[in-house]
Formats: C-alpha cells, structure tokens, sequence
C-alpha cells in the first residue's frame, strides 16, 4: 500500500497554496443571464435599429482610397464571370437570356442572399 498523505502535506504543497479559497470565488461566476422575453420579432427589429444607428453610420463615414479600391475589386469579381457566363447563354439560348439579364438575376439573387442570411454582408 502507498502511504496516505497528511493534511499537511496538502497544504504545504505550492500547486494547493496558489489555488483561490472558496470566499475568494466569485459568486456570479458561470450563471447565464438571458434577456427578457420579447413578442416574436421584437429582437430582430431591436437588431436591426442598433445596427443601422451604430455600425451602419461609422461604415458610410469610413470612406477613404481603401475603401474605393476593395469595391471596385469586388464589383470587377462579380462582373467578369456573370458577363462571361451571361455571353455563353447568349449564345446557346438565341439571345434569349444574355449578359443584362444575367446581371439582374445575379443581382437578384445577392440581395436575396444577403436578406435571408440575417446580414448585409455574407462572407463565404
């Protein structure tokens, strides 16, 4: 059998004497704290107010040649596979569907995209 340790040993060990003592913990520690409830939809609109009050305003005012060249690099991304694919739809649909449409359905498709995720800007 392996000796038993004493009380002692436990409290003279410096792992044991760095470990806070239960009154030094805090009381609060780890409980959840939810909000009240809301009607459905409350939260959302809630959401939405503080996001165009706070975030959306600093954006807009954040307007500088970083900021010019990132969109045009984006909108350049975008455009040069929806035109590339709205010519190849021109071509095999008789000009049915071509590049314009190609670009509203595009479009249309982005800002659906963007609503339905819950956020302006969905980063895939």
């Amino acid at each position: 059998m392996c000796p038993a340790a004493n009380a002692k040993d436990i409290v003279n060990d410096p792992k044991q004497a760095s470990l806070p003592h239960n009154s030094d913990l805090v009381i609060e520690a780890g409980k959840v704290i939810l909000d009240a409830p809301m009607p459905w939809g409350r939260g959302i609109i809630k959401d939405f107010k503080e996001c165009i009050i706070g975030h959306w305003w600093e954006e807009m005012i954040n307007f500088n040649f970083k900021t010019v060249a990132v969109t045009l690099f984006l909108f350049i991304a975008v455009i040069a596979p929806t035109l590339t694919f709205g010519a190849v739809y021109g071509k095999s649909t008789n000009n049915a569907i071509g590049a314009i449409e190609t670009m509203v359905a595009t479009a249309w498709v982005g800002t659906a995209y963007a609503v339905f995720g819950g956020m302006p800007l969905c980063v895939i």
